[in-house]
Formats: C-alpha cells, structure tokens, sequence
C-alpha cells in the first residue's frame, strides 16, 4: 500500500490565536507544521527547511505577506503560497496571484475551503471534516449553566472569551476562566459578528469536552448539546 503523502506546512501570522487554530488542526490530520509570527522568522524557517505549503498573512509586523512572496520564492522554490487576509480587495488578490501565490484565502478562514486547497493541491490528502468550520478572532461572552456550589461567589453569566473557531458542531475558545471538562456554557457574540450568531446557537448549551492550558487562562473545545 502507497503511503499517504503528508505535506509540510508554514503557517506565517502575527495572530497568536489563528497560528494556534491551524497548527492544532493540521498537526492532528499529521502533518509536520510550524509556525512564524513574522516575516523575518518566515524566511529563517525556510531556510533552515524545506516546507510544502506556507500560509501566509498579508498585515506581519515587519513585512507585507505580498512583497514577501519574490523573497520566499528564492529561498524554497518548490514552496506553494497560500495567501490570507481580512483584506480581499482586488488589487490584493491581482499582486497576490502575480507574485505567483497559489490561492488568496479571506478571513475569517473557512477550514473546508483549506481542506479543499490540500486536496487539490497535493493530491493524496484526505478530507476528514463534515461540516464547514470558520478560524476566526471574535470576542464572546460565556454563561456557565448550572455551576457548582463552589463557584456560586463568581458572577458566572459575563464571562469574556475569544472564539478561535466555530462551525455548526462546535467551537474552539480562549479564556481566563478555568473550565473545567463537563461543564455545559453558553456563548454569545455582538451583533456585529452576525456571520457567528448565525450559525452558533447563543441559547443552547455547548459542553466542555477538552480543556488545554494557554496564555492567561485555558483553551477549550465546546461541542453543541442538541
């Protein structure tokens, strides 16, 4: 049997929680990825190693993702680029794709659409996800339904979060809040994030299914209770 092929992949952002949505999700299908939260780390990365897929970010502290693409070519030829941005203007996506990078992704992200570009990019990837989800940097408020004795002193109903993704059978989320694994939450997003109140239900209870410690609280994984 041919063994699966399992690409190497960059992942280039100055957002700590998108580098850490896609580092987890590529890392659990097997591939081997890193991640630079800038563009001189980028270009030190691919020096010191060859990589397959790099996704790289318009807006890093130190280089525009774009002007960068002449510069990675050099270095890692056999690179493909997938360009990400909150900035999807034409003009964007015209010098994007002259500066010879593979697809120009919009955030927030849609992990189906980056299945499908593995998929068709590589050949012998395999799909394993059922329902789109979104990586994202949405500020939420979390309930705690039904907490215990103990956390009864806490005001348990205005509790900040960001979510890092969502999709329709769950969410991924930072908090300063020990969560614990069990719990059943509720998380509510601002009007303005009208993408995300339309898909996660603000009324039904999501339970707590992992917990992982992070920077300044924990992140979770929530999954819907029907």
């Amino acid at each position: 049997m041919t063994q699966e092929f399992l690409p190497n992949i960059l992942v280039v952002d100055d957002d700590k929680l998108t580098c850490w949505a896609l580092e987890k999700e590529f890392a659990g299908l097997g591939h081997t990825t890193k991640v630079a939260g800038n563009g001189e780390e980028a270009l030190a990365e691919l020096r010191r190693r060859p990589y397959d897929i790099v996704f790289l970010d318009i807006h890093l502290p130190d280089a525009n993702g774009i002007d960068l693409l002449r510069e990675i070519d050099t270095v890692s030829r056999d690179a493909k680029i997938i360009i990400m941005s909150c900035d999807a203007s034409e003009t964007n996506r015209e010098r994007a794709f002259t500066g010879g990078a593979l697809q120009f992704l919009e955030k927030p992200l849609d992990l189906m659409e980056i299945h499908s570009i593995l998929k068709s990019t590589l050949g012998a990837y395999s799909n394993k996800r059922k329902h789109p989800r979104h990586i994202c940097r949405i500020p939420l408020r979390i309930s705690i339904v039904e907490p215990a004795p103990e956390e009864a002193q806490y005001d348990l109903h205005n509790l900040g979060g960001m979510a890092a993704d969502f999709g329709v059978g769950g969410l991924r989320l930072q908090t300063d809040y020990p969560l614990k694994v069990g719990q059943n939450v509720r998380a509510r997003a601002d009007a303005a994030y009208d993408h995300f109140r339309r898909i996660v239900p603000s009324e039904s209870p999501a339970r707590v299914v992992w917990v992982a410690p992070a920077q300044g609280g924990v992140m979770a994984g929530l999954q819907f209770v029907n």
